[in-house]
Protein backbone atom coordinates (compact mmCIF):
# COMPACT_ATOMS: atom_id res chain seq x y z
CA UNK A 1 0.00 0.00 0.00
CA UNK A 2 1.32 3.98 -0.17
CA UNK A 3 2.25 6.01 2.23
CA UNK A 4 -0.18 9.07 1.93
CA UNK A 5 -4.34 9.09 2.32
CA UNK A 6 -5.63 10.75 -1.06
CA UNK A 7 -8.63 12.85 -0.69
CA UNK A 8 -8.87 15.04 -3.06
CA UNK A 9 -7.66 15.51 -6.92
CA UNK A 10 -4.40 17.57 -7.04
CA UNK A 11 -5.65 18.94 -9.80
CA UNK A 12 -9.02 20.09 -9.07
CA UNK A 13 -9.08 19.75 -5.26
CA UNK A 14 -12.81 17.83 -5.91
CA UNK A 15 -13.14 14.74 -4.17
CA UNK A 16 -12.00 11.62 -5.36
CA UNK A 17 -12.30 7.58 -5.06
CA UNK A 18 -8.89 6.08 -4.87
CA UNK A 19 -9.14 2.83 -6.88
CA UNK A 20 -5.59 1.41 -6.30
CA UNK A 21 -1.94 2.54 -5.03
CA UNK A 22 0.94 0.26 -4.77
CA UNK A 23 4.72 1.76 -3.67
CA UNK A 24 4.83 3.62 -7.44
CA UNK A 25 1.97 5.27 -8.28
CA UNK A 26 -1.99 5.78 -7.10
CA UNK A 27 -4.76 5.38 -9.57
CA UNK A 28 -7.83 7.66 -8.26
CA UNK A 29 -11.24 8.59 -9.91
CA UNK A 30 -12.48 12.20 -9.93
CA UNK A 31 -16.23 13.01 -10.77
CA UNK A 32 -16.33 16.24 -12.94
CA UNK A 33 -19.55 16.85 -14.74
CA UNK A 34 -20.84 13.43 -14.54
CA UNK A 35 -18.08 12.02 -16.55
CA UNK A 36 -15.82 10.42 -14.54
CA UNK A 37 -12.03 10.75 -15.12
CA UNK A 38 -9.40 8.01 -14.28
CA UNK A 39 -6.69 9.66 -13.07
CA UNK A 40 -2.79 7.33 -12.82
CA UNK A 41 -0.03 8.99 -10.54
CA UNK A 42 3.28 8.57 -9.11
CA UNK A 43 3.50 9.35 -5.37
CA UNK A 44 5.60 12.19 -5.77
CA UNK A 45 2.95 14.28 -7.08
CA UNK A 46 2.08 14.81 -3.43
CA UNK A 47 5.36 17.01 -3.77
CA UNK A 48 4.48 18.79 -6.95
CA UNK A 49 2.57 21.65 -5.23
CA UNK A 50 5.41 21.97 -3.03
CA UNK A 51 8.79 21.18 -5.20
CA UNK A 52 8.06 21.55 -8.64
CA UNK A 53 7.88 25.43 -10.46
CA UNK A 54 6.34 24.40 -13.98
CA UNK A 55 3.12 22.80 -11.80
CA UNK A 56 2.62 25.16 -9.41
CA UNK A 57 2.68 27.63 -12.46
CA UNK A 58 0.50 25.76 -14.64
CA UNK A 59 -1.96 24.13 -11.61
CA UNK A 60 -4.90 26.33 -13.09
CA UNK A 61 -4.76 25.13 -16.52
CA UNK A 62 -4.13 21.94 -15.68
CA UNK A 63 -7.34 22.31 -13.76
CA UNK A 64 -9.16 23.86 -16.30
CA UNK A 65 -8.45 21.56 -19.06
CA UNK A 66 -9.45 18.48 -16.79
CA UNK A 67 -12.85 19.69 -15.86
CA UNK A 68 -13.39 21.36 -19.92
CA UNK A 69 -12.74 17.20 -20.80
CA UNK A 70 -9.63 18.64 -22.76
CA UNK A 71 -7.58 16.51 -21.03
CA UNK A 72 -5.26 13.11 -21.90
CA UNK A 73 -6.92 11.01 -24.43
CA UNK A 74 -6.09 7.68 -23.23
CA UNK A 75 -6.84 7.69 -19.83
CA UNK A 76 -4.93 5.17 -18.45
CA UNK A 77 -1.33 7.04 -19.20
CA UNK A 78 0.44 7.07 -16.20
CA UNK A 79 0.78 11.24 -15.49
CA UNK A 80 4.15 12.71 -14.68
CA UNK A 81 5.35 16.13 -14.99
CA UNK A 82 7.36 15.29 -18.49
CA UNK A 83 3.66 14.36 -19.72
CA UNK A 84 2.35 17.13 -18.47
CA UNK A 85 4.59 19.51 -20.19
CA UNK A 86 3.57 17.92 -23.23
CA UNK A 87 0.10 18.09 -22.59
CA UNK A 88 0.26 21.77 -22.04
CA UNK A 89 2.11 22.21 -25.43
CA UNK A 90 -0.36 20.02 -27.51
CA UNK A 91 -3.75 20.75 -26.08
CA UNK A 92 -5.82 23.43 -27.65
CA UNK A 93 -6.96 26.31 -25.41
CA UNK A 94 -7.13 30.32 -25.42
CA UNK A 95 -3.75 31.52 -24.49
CA UNK A 96 -3.55 35.52 -25.93
CA UNK A 97 -5.82 38.34 -24.99
CA UNK A 98 -7.27 37.70 -28.33
CA UNK A 99 -8.30 34.56 -27.87
CA UNK A 100 -9.81 34.79 -24.66
CA UNK A 101 -11.99 37.65 -26.17
CA UNK A 102 -13.13 35.63 -28.81
CA UNK A 103 -13.61 32.45 -26.89
CA UNK A 104 -16.04 34.22 -24.11
CA UNK A 105 -17.88 36.36 -27.19
CA UNK A 106 -18.66 32.62 -28.53
CA UNK A 107 -19.72 31.12 -25.10
CA UNK A 108 -22.25 34.84 -24.56
CA UNK A 109 -22.91 34.20 -28.09
CA UNK A 110 -24.69 30.71 -27.50
CA UNK A 111 -26.93 31.47 -25.03
CA UNK A 112 -29.53 34.08 -26.03
CA UNK A 113 -32.65 31.73 -27.14
CA UNK A 114 -33.33 34.48 -29.65
CA UNK A 115 -31.33 37.77 -31.24
CA UNK A 116 -31.73 40.39 -28.92
CA UNK A 117 -32.82 38.18 -25.78
CA UNK A 118 -31.22 38.83 -22.34
CA UNK A 119 -29.68 36.32 -20.13
CA UNK A 120 -28.68 36.27 -16.07
CA UNK A 121 -24.89 36.62 -16.76
CA UNK A 122 -24.48 36.18 -12.72
CA UNK A 123 -25.06 32.56 -12.28
CA UNK A 124 -22.43 31.94 -15.65
CA UNK A 125 -19.19 33.47 -14.07
CA UNK A 126 -18.06 31.06 -12.24
CA UNK A 127 -18.28 28.35 -15.24
CA UNK A 128 -17.12 31.16 -17.38
CA UNK A 129 -14.06 32.12 -15.78
CA UNK A 130 -12.73 28.30 -15.97
CA UNK A 131 -14.67 27.69 -19.79
CA UNK A 132 -12.09 30.79 -21.16
CA UNK A 133 -9.34 29.51 -18.83
CA UNK A 134 -8.79 32.87 -17.55
CA UNK A 135 -7.45 33.06 -13.96
CA UNK A 136 -10.13 35.70 -11.59
CA UNK A 137 -13.76 36.74 -11.84
CA UNK A 138 -11.58 40.37 -11.73
CA UNK A 139 -10.23 38.63 -15.19
CA UNK A 140 -13.54 37.97 -16.61
CA UNK A 141 -15.04 41.31 -16.06
CA UNK A 142 -12.56 43.34 -17.89
CA UNK A 143 -13.07 41.15 -20.57
CA UNK A 144 -17.20 41.79 -20.66
CA UNK A 145 -15.76 45.13 -19.68
CA UNK A 146 -14.52 45.08 -23.15
CA UNK A 147 -16.76 43.58 -25.34
CA UNK A 148 -19.30 46.02 -24.11
CA UNK A 149 -16.54 48.99 -25.13
CA UNK A 150 -16.21 47.57 -28.77
CA UNK A 151 -20.23 47.78 -29.03
CA UNK A 152 -20.25 43.67 -29.46
CA UNK A 153 -22.70 42.83 -26.11
CA UNK A 154 -25.10 45.32 -23.93
CA UNK A 155 -25.02 44.82 -20.34
CA UNK A 156 -27.41 45.73 -17.15
CA UNK A 157 -26.25 45.96 -13.26
CA UNK A 158 -28.22 45.81 -10.27
CA UNK A 159 -27.44 47.02 -6.74
CA UNK A 160 -23.69 47.35 -7.48
CA UNK A 161 -23.29 43.88 -9.16
CA UNK A 162 -21.69 44.59 -12.42
CA UNK A 163 -22.82 42.94 -15.49
CA UNK A 164 -26.27 41.71 -14.31
CA UNK A 165 -27.87 40.70 -17.50
CA UNK A 166 -26.31 41.05 -21.04
CA UNK A 167 -27.61 40.79 -24.57
CA UNK A 168 -25.88 40.37 -28.27
CA UNK A 169 -26.01 43.85 -30.30
CA UNK A 170 -26.62 43.94 -34.06
CA UNK A 171 -23.10 44.37 -34.58
CA UNK A 172 -22.36 41.53 -31.71
CA UNK A 173 -24.03 39.20 -34.32
CA UNK A 174 -22.81 40.28 -37.29
CA UNK A 175 -18.86 39.85 -35.63
CA UNK A 176 -20.40 35.69 -34.85
CA UNK A 177 -21.07 35.11 -38.30
CA UNK A 178 -17.32 36.56 -38.81
CA UNK A 179 -15.83 34.63 -35.80
CA UNK A 180 -17.72 31.35 -36.98
CA UNK A 181 -16.71 31.53 -40.62
CA UNK A 182 -12.92 32.27 -40.04
CA UNK A 183 -9.66 30.51 -38.63
CA UNK A 184 -9.63 28.50 -35.46
CA UNK A 185 -13.01 29.54 -34.27
CA UNK A 186 -14.66 28.38 -37.70
CA UNK A 187 -16.87 25.43 -37.90
CA UNK A 188 -15.00 24.76 -41.49
CA UNK A 189 -13.02 21.90 -42.08
CA UNK A 190 -10.75 21.66 -45.66
CA UNK A 191 -10.54 18.06 -46.84
CA UNK A 192 -7.33 17.48 -49.09
CA UNK A 193 -7.69 14.58 -51.07
CA UNK A 194 -7.12 13.07 -54.40
CA UNK A 195 -10.58 13.59 -57.01
CA UNK A 196 -10.34 10.63 -58.88
CA UNK A 197 -13.33 8.68 -59.90
CA UNK A 198 -12.83 6.12 -57.53
CA UNK A 199 -12.24 8.35 -54.54
CA UNK A 200 -16.23 9.14 -54.61
CA UNK A 201 -17.08 7.07 -51.30
CA UNK A 202 -14.32 8.02 -49.76
CA UNK A 203 -15.29 11.85 -50.53
CA UNK A 204 -18.98 11.00 -49.19
CA UNK A 205 -17.62 9.08 -45.96
CA UNK A 206 -15.50 12.22 -44.50
CA UNK A 207 -18.47 14.87 -45.72
CA UNK A 208 -20.79 12.64 -43.84
CA UNK A 209 -18.60 12.48 -40.27
CA UNK A 210 -17.95 16.23 -40.54
CA UNK A 211 -21.76 16.90 -40.74
CA UNK A 212 -22.47 14.42 -38.17
CA UNK A 213 -20.06 16.30 -36.00
CA UNK A 214 -21.26 19.59 -36.78
CA UNK A 215 -18.54 20.90 -39.31
CA UNK A 216 -18.92 22.25 -42.69
CA UNK A 217 -16.83 20.26 -45.67
CA UNK A 218 -15.23 22.34 -47.77
CA UNK A 219 -13.44 20.73 -50.81
CA UNK A 220 -12.23 22.98 -53.01
CA UNK A 221 -13.47 21.37 -56.70
CA UNK A 222 -16.95 21.46 -55.56
CA UNK A 223 -16.14 25.75 -55.44
CA UNK A 224 -16.83 28.61 -57.87
CA UNK A 225 -13.36 29.99 -58.50
CA UNK A 226 -13.58 33.53 -59.53
CA UNK A 227 -12.59 34.07 -63.24
CA UNK A 228 -9.38 36.70 -61.42
CA UNK A 229 -8.50 33.87 -58.84
CA UNK A 230 -6.24 31.14 -59.44
CA UNK A 231 -6.68 27.80 -57.66
CA UNK A 232 -3.87 28.24 -55.88
CA UNK A 233 -5.33 31.35 -54.54
CA UNK A 234 -8.43 29.57 -53.60
CA UNK A 235 -6.57 27.03 -52.11
CA UNK A 236 -4.82 28.84 -49.73
CA UNK A 237 -8.12 31.27 -49.01
CA UNK A 238 -9.95 28.61 -47.94
CA UNK A 239 -7.25 26.74 -45.92
CA UNK A 240 -7.41 30.07 -43.84
CA UNK A 241 -10.46 30.18 -43.19
CA UNK A 242 -11.20 26.44 -41.87
CA UNK A 243 -10.53 24.90 -38.17
CA UNK A 244 -8.30 22.15 -39.19
CA UNK A 245 -7.69 19.88 -42.21
CA UNK A 246 -8.25 16.35 -43.20
CA UNK A 247 -5.36 14.98 -45.51
CA UNK A 248 -6.65 11.52 -47.60
CA UNK A 249 -3.45 9.84 -48.83
CA UNK A 250 -5.59 7.72 -50.93
CA UNK A 251 -3.62 7.64 -54.51
CA UNK A 252 -1.27 10.10 -52.80
CA UNK A 253 -1.98 13.12 -55.07
CA UNK A 254 0.73 15.81 -54.65
CA UNK A 255 -1.85 18.36 -54.15
CA UNK A 256 -2.54 16.44 -50.63
CA UNK A 257 0.73 17.00 -49.59
CA UNK A 258 0.83 20.89 -50.65
CA UNK A 259 -2.67 21.19 -48.87
CA UNK A 260 -1.88 19.95 -45.51
CA UNK A 261 1.58 20.99 -45.45
CA UNK A 262 -0.12 24.68 -45.79
CA UNK A 263 -2.54 23.53 -42.80
CA UNK A 264 0.09 22.58 -40.67
CA UNK A 265 2.46 26.08 -41.33
CA UNK A 266 -0.58 27.54 -40.64
CA UNK A 267 -0.57 25.49 -37.12
CA UNK A 268 -3.73 24.17 -37.90
CA UNK A 269 -4.34 20.49 -36.67
CA UNK A 270 -4.49 18.25 -39.59
CA UNK A 271 -6.28 14.63 -39.67
CA UNK A 272 -4.16 12.13 -41.97
CA UNK A 273 -6.55 9.34 -43.26
CA UNK A 274 -5.02 6.24 -46.33
CA UNK A 275 -6.94 3.43 -47.62
CA UNK A 276 -4.99 0.22 -46.11
CA UNK A 277 -3.94 -1.31 -49.82
CA UNK A 278 -2.68 2.43 -50.07
CA UNK A 279 -0.92 3.14 -47.37
CA UNK A 280 2.61 1.46 -48.37
CA UNK A 281 3.19 3.76 -51.08
CA UNK A 282 3.39 6.62 -48.59
CA UNK A 283 5.96 9.37 -49.24
CA UNK A 284 8.77 8.62 -46.31
CA UNK A 285 8.09 11.86 -44.39
CA UNK A 286 4.29 11.11 -43.39
CA UNK A 287 4.40 7.47 -42.96
CA UNK A 288 5.60 8.49 -39.09
CA UNK A 289 2.50 10.66 -38.40
CA UNK A 290 -0.39 9.12 -36.94
CA UNK A 291 -3.05 7.81 -39.65
CA UNK A 292 -6.56 6.55 -39.48
CA UNK A 293 -5.81 3.21 -42.01
CA UNK A 294 -9.20 2.01 -42.97
CA UNK A 295 -10.48 -0.44 -45.32
CA UNK A 296 -13.93 0.41 -45.97
CA UNK A 297 -15.43 4.11 -46.62
CA UNK A 298 -18.00 2.94 -43.27
CA UNK A 299 -14.71 2.45 -41.15
CA UNK A 300 -13.34 5.82 -42.63
CA UNK A 301 -16.73 7.39 -41.11
CA UNK A 302 -17.21 5.90 -38.09
CA UNK A 303 -13.30 6.40 -37.13
CA UNK A 304 -13.23 9.94 -38.47
CA UNK A 305 -16.24 10.86 -35.65
CA UNK A 306 -14.73 9.42 -32.77
CA UNK A 307 -11.30 11.51 -33.79
CA UNK A 308 -13.22 14.74 -34.50
CA UNK A 309 -14.86 14.33 -31.18
CA UNK A 310 -11.69 13.53 -29.37
CA UNK A 311 -9.20 15.62 -30.87
CA UNK A 312 -11.21 18.61 -32.35
CA UNK A 313 -13.98 19.22 -30.46
CA UNK A 314 -12.53 19.56 -26.70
Amino acid sequence: MGMHQIDNCIFTGLPVKPIMDSIDCIDYIVDIKNKRHLIRLPWSAFNWEKDNEFFRKNKRIFKQLLINDNWFENEKEFIDIEKLKVLLKEKEFPRTPKQKLEKLFLELSKLPKQDGAKVNLLELKESLVDKIYLKSIDELHFYIGTLVQEKLIMTTSTQGKPFFEYYITYAGLEYKIKLEEEGELSNKCFIAMSFKEETKEIRTAIKEALLKTGFEPVIIDEKNIDSDKTINDEIIANLKKCKFCIADYTFHSNGVYFESGFALGQRKKVIYTCRADEFKNAHFDIRPLQHIIYKTSKQLEKDLINKIEAWIKR
